[in-house]
């Protein structure tokens, strides 16, 4: 009789520690539905270390890889396709996974085991396609250098805008605050916007760095995460995103879009964007000069899947409802963070062909349905997740948003120049002369058979030597950036000395006209 009490109470005890794990279980799949992955990961490896299970097995793939914890997510998968098959959504992930560890003949393998699922799937044809065909993303990469900006921290700085004589940028750095308010699903504080001076060097004029970044404009901030935004109408007005104080019925904290301007040095909000909605979040926003038009990403109903982009003008003081910017461009994953720059739209996906990750695209804005979405390519693109692109007006220098140098939440800011001038560069033109006079009308002549010297002026060393052909055309090659003059030997041995200038960018490279003026009065 003792026996079998003491067997039933330990197959009580085992059930009740059962139903435990159970509990966990269950309490694990409630993270998963409000995104907090950490916490879901943590009680599904828990569980699984007590009681295998295969479905736990890709839970635990699916939190990685939504943690954007590629390598974790890929041996996750591993185990589980041992004795399984992947479901569709699963699959994608898995090629996802290795196309962000830049293993990308693993990957296309797993996008066509998909396609073969899915035989009509654009976008993969169009992964499949890019993968095999990487090269042509590397092709101008010399022509952009890009940088970390100074202020980055081991927290998220993101999505700079330039203003007044700096950018402001968000980010959930720490604060100063005795208590620290935190996102539950990344278990870091909330975002927040900053402002960041640029100083010039008072010793060299073409170099800055940046100052130590401060508040800005605490009262546009939520108590929950602030996020980007656009100034407009020369930097008096802006629009910006910002999640909601009180949260739906389902608990969720939406993004909204308010409108501001500055008025005695503070900036006050003017208005919300009159289809912000507790059922989806609208942020990400950009416009136009003068704040007429207006393109954001949002979740809302009726797009094609993850988040889209959309576009709504302000007409008679009105805003149109928002328009889907259509198949070309939205995809059935997320197209977020655009930036408008004269007539192309920039925008970040993980829906179209790319090196992997979000990558940064470019498209021009035509009244036609035939939109062609362009990839900008290595090195503002890597296997990471790329974005929040701006631009100056020249096209010559911006910034961007990403995840390169440890993936995960963990983005940076970075500086690029771009449309740089490349080395070894060749000019070619023709050498004249003419002769000293107070006539505007001087005849120029050619310089026949003339000696060039190329001479590296920091270094004043000699890179390079060519002679003028009987027509007085010459060829130099550039050899590298530096400051150069060029010594011109005549034929009757007469010598001049030319300043060259090599521009940062570059430049139509058409025929460069060198003109000697000879001085009649110089001596021999």
């Amino acid at each position: 009789m003792l026996f079998l009490l003491l067997f039933a109470s330990t197959a009580m005890s085992q059930e009740t520690v059962f139903a435990l794990f159970r509990n966990d279980l269950k309490l694990a799949d409630g993270y998963f539905e409000n995104k907090d992955y950490q916490n879901a990961l943590r009680l599904y490896k828990s569980f699984a270390s007590k009681h295998p299970s295969k479905d736990v097995d890709l839970k635990i793939a699916r939190s990685h890889h939504l943690l954007k914890q590629y390598r974790e997510a890929i041996s996750a998968y591993e185990k589980y396709v041992r004795t399984n098959s992947l479901s569709i959504p699963d699959l994608y992930y898995y090629a996802e996974a290795q196309s962000g560890i830049l293993n990308y003949e693993k990957a296309v393998e797993l996008y066509q085991a998909y396609l073969g699922r899915v035989p009509d799937d654009q976008l993969i044809m169009k992964k499949i396609w890019r993968l095999n065909n990487l090269q042509y993303l590397y092709e101008d990469s010399l022509h952009y250098a890009i940088r970390p900006v100074q202020f980055n921290t081991e927290y998220g700085e993101l999505c700079p805008i330039p203003y007044k004589n700096g950018i402001v940028f968000i980010s959930n750095r720490k604060g100063v605050r005795a208590i620290e308010t935190k996102d539950a699903s990344t278990h870091a504080p909330f975002y927040k916007t900053f402002f960041s001076a640029v100083l010039t060097d008072t010793i060299n004029s073409e170099s800055f760095h940046f100052g130590r970044p401060a508040a800005f404009k605490k009262e546009l901030n939520s108590k929950f995460h602030a996020g980007p935004m656009a100034f407009y109408d020369h930097e008096k007005k802006m629009v910006f995103s910002s999640a909601v104080d009180k949260a739906s019925k389902n608990g969720a904290r939406t993004m909204h879009l308010y409108f501001a301007e500055i008025s005695k040095g503070h900036w006050k909000i003017t208005e919300p964007f009159p289809y912000n909605s507790e059922a989806y979040s609208i942020h990400n926003p950009t416009a136009n000069d003068d704040g007429t038009v207006l393109y954001f990403s949002s979740d809302m109903k009726g797009g094609f899947g993850g988040k889209d982009l959309y576009k709504s003008e302000n007409k008679n003081g009105q805003w149109t409802t928002p328009l889907n910017l259509g198949e070309n461009i939205n995809t059935s994953q997320d197209e977020v963070f655009p930036f408008l720059h004269d007539e192309t739209l920039y925008f970040s996906s993980n829906g179209h062909a790319g090196l992997g990750g979000l990558d940064i695209f470019r498209v021009e804005l035509t009244n036609s349905a035939a939109v062609e979405v362009e990839n900008v390519g290595y090195p503002l693109n890597t296997n990471f997740d790329d974005f929040g692109i701006v631009i100056d007006s020249l096209t010559t220098h911006g910034y961007l948003s990403s995840n390169r140098k440890g993936g995960g939440y963990n983005d940076d800011i970075y500086e690029f120049d771009m449309d740089l001038q490349t080395y070894p560069l060749e000019i070619n033109g023709v050498m004249k002369f003419k002769e000293q006079s107070w006539a505007d009308t001087v005849e120029l002549k050619l310089m026949p058979n003339a000696k060039i010297v190329l001479i590296d002026n920091i270094r004043n060393v000699t890179v390079q030597e060519s002679t003028c052909n009987d027509s007085g055309m010459f060829s130099l090659t550039i050899p590298y950036y530096s400051k150069y003059k060029i010594k011109v030997v005549s034929e009757d041995k007469d010598e001049n000395i030319v300043s060259l200038e090599i521009p940062k960018h570059r430049k139509g490279q058409g025929k460069h006209e060198i003109v000697i003026v000879k001085d009649p009065f110089k001596s021999n």
